[in-house]
């Protein structure tokens, strides 16, 4: 499974679990919860449905944007779904406007927001994909535009493709894109926030405005503008435990039904404070998601509404409630009706339209949209998919063009263009004329290997890292479940790579030239430590002049491996030139001189990391590996708690800084840092030992037996261990538990005359055979 297919499922905070089957004991307290979960989302329905409380005219209100990545628009109740997901969406929509048609620019979470943000489609801001763009910071933004107005700006992101590096912290005061890392055992590219942590957070934040709300003279304070972004829909669909009980075959849902009750407390927290009456409220999606249709299996590639359709529903002052507005909106649409609703002035020349006039009951007429896929082509070589879709009409243009009747197909299953040959004509020219009118920005943006491990983690083909790509121009239509096999081999190459080899190998076979395939091979072998097979693939690359500078790393860190080191060294060095600034080349040169023992120049090199990359968690741990290896824990404690305060979730740097502390003495430390990592990742051996001997060592030996016994039982079996365990079991009064620990321990190392003597007390005092 990819790192979010390991997401895991605990309890929501904040949120309850789902009624239990038995009614046992620790069911009952299950059903407690679930009766919890089923009263917040109800009260929050309640209260959006019986106050109607958005009625009030008022000046400079609040703003709060929220989206939901891959929330297909007929899996709410309020679009007519019966599966009960929704409930605290389905009460806004009928507290304020649904709009029954909304459709997204791209069905990728980078470039979709970026329309979102700005009111321009990706032809004009220029984010086409995921990973390999960043934002241009001279384009306004809904954010910049508010915040001068005087707005006070945050936002809460949940998923790497929003990672402020890709430019979308524009305009904003606070930008929280702090994912969770996760402890070394576990430790996965960290890409993904779940709903219920990114609630904490922005709960936390209204807390603080509401502190500094009021002006020293007793006037209101500043309005805010919170752009909220949840991400759990997307692929994998793991919910949390009671979320999965309850949707127990529908698991997609499941992760819905979270995100709307993670809503549910943030709607509650505006209405405690205050706040919802002064609030403008606009919820939609960033895409959709296939879920099989068209037999694509998530979504990126096509540009049918099972993707670009999304919800849309917006609530607050001056907005109609209970009312279903039938014009077409668009994710263009988003920042100029949102503007344009709190009384802050347009900028010229958007793509996107206010829908005031409909969200007031008028009538608005509808927009052409523009739609675009690049994925296939910059992945792969493939054709790119761009097209048109009016209220009734969509036309997408591919080597074999495509148009559909939404009203008699909405599923797009019978292509009209052969019927329908004028109106296909002259939407195709109006899609060329858009086409041509702008000119897109440059908005390329760095490639690095952690920001295509981090892609590929959530399962996308991860052209950030892709490069040479053979053009072909085939239609993806003819090649979706190659790109599906790809899709599953790219997410599995550092996960399952055995079954990556074989799904990539497939893929290679129907189509040696698609280069992404091959360089996953690549790493699926590495993974395996088949190096020579690794480096076959590699070389293929560089032949074939398709070899980027990750390609060298790989290839450098196999020839070394094998025991070519010179070539290694030059390798290394040409992807340095090939890339100046990305700390990959450095980093890469830093494991290999930690390898060979060459301390000095090790430091030296992580040094340069930081030179370029200030916060580089590898290069501050590393940094204080070596000062720990060089007996200086003061200089090693201040690098780990430099990777901590960059990430307080940031297992590897809490397990390190752990240590440091209980060698230190300072166990009051130690102790909840190694519960931190504990907590992340329960079979981590270091973490239960360290923990199990800090319980110990400050009197607690009862409490520190279990977590003993979890590091032996998850493989951990040296003498200390053993010997901590027996200690702590003959402290508890275990005197049984302890001889067996003890003579273990004695068996491993028998040159050991404390542990000698104490075992033969033991067995006197038990009567037991010495």
């Amino acid at each position: 499974m990819t790192a979010s297919q390991r997401k895991k499922r605990r309890s929501s905070g904040g949120s309850a679990a789902a009624p239990a089957r038995v009614p046992t004991t620790g069911s009952r307290r299950r059903l407690a919860s679930a009766v919890a979960l089923v009263c917040v989302a109800g009260a929050a329905a309640a209260w959006l449905w019986s106050s109607r409380p958005w009625r009030r005219d008022v000046a400079l209100p609040n703003v709060l944007l929220v989206t939901i990545d891959t929330l297909r628009w007929d899996r709410l109740g309020c679009y007519g779904y019966g599966g009960g997901t929704s409930p605290v969406l389905d009460a806004l929509a009928r507290g304020g406007t649904r709009f029954e048609t909304a459709i997204a620019q791209a069905p990728l979470t980078a470039p979709s927001h970026a329309s979102i943000l700005t009111g321009l489609t990706p032809l004009r801001h220029g984010v086409r994909d995921n990973g390999a763009f960043v934002l241009p910071d001279t384009l306004p933004t809904l954010a910049s535009r508010l915040k001068a107005a005087g707005y006070a700006t945050a936002a809460f992101v949940s998923g790497f493709p929003l990672d402020h590096r890709f430019g979308f912290a524009s305009g904003f005061d606070t930008y929280d894109d702090r994912l969770p890392r996760g402890a070394p055992a576990a430790r996965r590219s960290y890409s993904e926030r779940r709903a219920d942590a990114t609630t904490n957070q922005v709960l936390a934040w209204l807390g603080e405005q509401r502190a500094g709300r009021s002006s020293q003279d007793g006037g209101p304070g500043r309005p805010w503008f919170m752009w909220v972004h949840y991400f759990d829909p997307h692929a994998a669909y793991e919910p949390p435990e009671e979320f999965a009980t309850r949707f127990p075959d529908r698991p997609y849902d499941g992760e819905v039904a979270f995100v709307d009750a993670q809503l549910g407390r943030l709607f509650q927290q505006l209405d405690q404070r205050g706040d919802t009456a002064n609030t403008l409220v606009l919820v939609t999606a960033d895409h959709g998601e296939s879920l099989g249709e068209h037999d694509e299996e998530t979504h990126g590639v096509f540009l049918y509404d099972a993707t670009l359709r999304v919800p849309f529903i917006v609530a607050g002052p001056g907005v109609r409630d209970r009312q279903v507005a039938p014009v077409v909106a668009q994710g263009v649409d988003v920042m100029p009706t949102l503007l344009d609703l709190a009384g802050v002035a347009l900028p010229g020349h958007l793509d996107g339209r206010s829908l005031r006039v409909a969200l007031e009951g008028g009538a608005l007429g509808d927009e052409p949209v523009y739609v675009e896929s690049l994925m296939a082509q910059r992945s792969l070589g493939w054709a790119p998919l761009h097209g048109l879709r009016s209220a009734a009409w969509k036309y997408i243009d591919a080597p074999q063009p495509e148009l559909y009747d939404l009203e008699d197909d909405p599923g797009e299953r019978r292509n009209r263009i052969g019927d329908q040959p004028e109106r296909a004509s002259s939407m195709a020219r109006q899609l060329d004329a858009q086409m041509r009118a702008s000119a897109t920005p440059t908005a390329a943006g760095t490639r690095d290997r952690e920001t295509a491990e981090r892609l590929r983690a959530l399962g996308y083909l991860g052209s950030a890292s892709g490069a040479g790509a053979k053009p072909s121009g085939r239609d993806p239509k003819d090649g979706i479940q190659l790109i599906n096999r790809l899709e599953r081999g790219v997410a599995q190459a550092k996960v399952d790579p055995d079954l990556a080899v074989r799904m990539l190998q497939s893929v290679l076979a129907e189509d040696p030239n698609i280069t992404l395939a091959r360089r996953s091979l690549a790493l699926a072998f590495v993974e395996l430590r088949q190096y020579a097979a690794a480096i076959v693939q590699l070389r293929r690359l560089q032949a074939d002049g398709a070899a980027d500078a990750d390609d060298l790393l790989v290839l450098s860190e196999a020839l070394r491996v094998t025991g070519k080191t010179d070539e290694a060294r030059t390798l290394l060095a040409e992807a340095a030139r090939l890339d100046p600034r990305s700390p990959e080349p450095a980093l890469t040169e830093a494991r290999v001189l930690r390898a060979e023992h060459k301390l000095a120049e090790a430091k030296a090199a992580y040094q340069r990391v930081l030179a370029m990359a200030p916060g580089n968690p590898e290069a501050l741990v590393g940094l204080g590996d070596l000062a720990l290896e060089a007996g200086d824990p003061m200089e090693a404690g201040s690098y780990f708690e430099r990777a901590r305060a960059r990430d307080p979730e940031d297992g590897v740097a809490a397990l390190r800084l752990a240590v440091v502390r209980a060698r230190e003495g300072r166990f009051d430390e130690a102790l909840p840092l190694f519960e931190q990592v504990v907590q992340q990742s329960p079979t981590d051996v270091d973490a239960l030992a360290g923990l199990a001997a800090s319980l110990a060592r400050t009197g607690q030996p009862a409490a520190a037996v279990p977590y003993f016994e979890r590091a032996l039982h998850a493989g951990l079996r040296t003498p200390a261990l053993l010997n901590g365990l027996g200690f702590a079991r003959l402290e508890s009064g275990n005197q049984e538990g302890a001889l067996e620990a003890l003579r273990a321990s004695l068996a491993l190392r028998p040159d050991q005359p404390q542990v000698a003597q104490v075992v033969r007390q033991l067995s006197e005092t038990l009567g037991r055979p010495r």
